[in-house]
């Protein structure tokens, strides 16, 4: 946006009806904004996300359109105006999606040390220590992200906050299913009386379990995964070159070393994405 971050504010207040006619595409959006931490008022967010489409799909459409002028190809300016609604459209699916991405980044961050985190909780607790303090021990064990959220919980405790209602908090903000369970659980453990050692061991005990099921689901899914990375990164290229030699041996082509270096290239990239995309699908644990 080419304006200020107040400016922008103020725009999106007062265009906040076209916001809203996008949150019926992406009902979730708002909710995912503030698990996102974004700092912009959700309300305001898919106003803004539609504004700075708008912005960049018209940069680009400016600078297309000064090029075919500059060119003296004016029979063309139907492709500036294509390429402007491309570059909108993708900018609008890109900011609509970008809460949504730090969401579940946010929760494998969380739930990568979550199981750590619980343990601590739970060995603090069964040795003597209350939950405040227990809690403060969390946030100072160097968890990652679950270390800083109850790291915010002790901040809050301090100024005032009952511990059940910073914990509460905790639950509401964070996208992570498995630690509002084991939130709410301590929560409720604290306004029953129940004991917590024996309930934060329960909630360790499930979420293990949690964690098993996904190994294994992860394992079974891997196998297949694991076969078509062979096809496509050993056999196929393998097979392609070959059969590429013997073409040219039988019609007296050359197969240029540009033509194997751009094969290799490929090869390269599509084994890079097929790597990134087993990355996400992995569970989210310490390795």
């Amino acid at each position: 946006m080419p304006f200020n971050r107040e400016k922008s504010k103020a725009i999106a207040r007062d265009l906040a009806f076209l916001g809203y006619q996008l949150i019926r595409f992406r009902p979730n959006i708002l909710a995912e904004v503030a698990q996102a931490e974004i700092d912009i008022v959700p309300d305001y967010y898919p106003t803004l996300a539609l504004l700075s489409a708008l912005y960049q799909g018209a940069i680009i459409f400016g600078l297309t359109t000064v090029l075919i002028w500059v060119l003296k190809r004016m029979e063309l300016i139907w492709l500036t105006i294509l390429v402007g609604l491309v570059v909108f459209g993708f900018s609008l699916f890109r900011n609509l999606a970008y809460p949504a991405f730090i969401v579940r980044q946010r929760v494998k961050s969380i739930e990568r040390d979550l199981l750590y985190a619980l343990r601590h909780l739970s060995i603090q607790v069964k040795g003597g220590s209350p939950v405040f303090n227990a809690i403060v021990s969390v946030a100072e064990a160097g968890y990652g992200t679950i270390s800083d959220e109850f790291a915010r919980v002790v901040q809050e405790v301090n100024t005032g906050e009952s511990i059940e209602s910073a914990l509460e908090q905790m639950a509401l903000r964070n996208p992570s299913l498995y630690l509002r369970r084991a939130v709410w659980q301590i929560v409720n453990a604290l306004r029953t009386g129940t004991d917590m050692g024996k309930t934060l061991s329960i909630v360790v005990e499930h979420f293990t379990g949690e964690q098993r099921v996904l190994l294994q689901k992860f394992a079974k899914e891997l196998g297949p995964w694991a076969m078509m990375y062979m096809m496509l990164t050993v056999i196929f290229p393998t097979l392609s070159i070959t059969l590429f030699l013997i073409i040219s041996s039988l019609s007296q082509l050359q197969l240029s070393e540009s033509a194997l270096l751009g094969f290799v290239v490929v090869s390269g990239i599509v084994q890079y994405f097929f790597m990134q995309m087993l990355k996400q699908k992995r569970p989210a644990m310490r390795w």
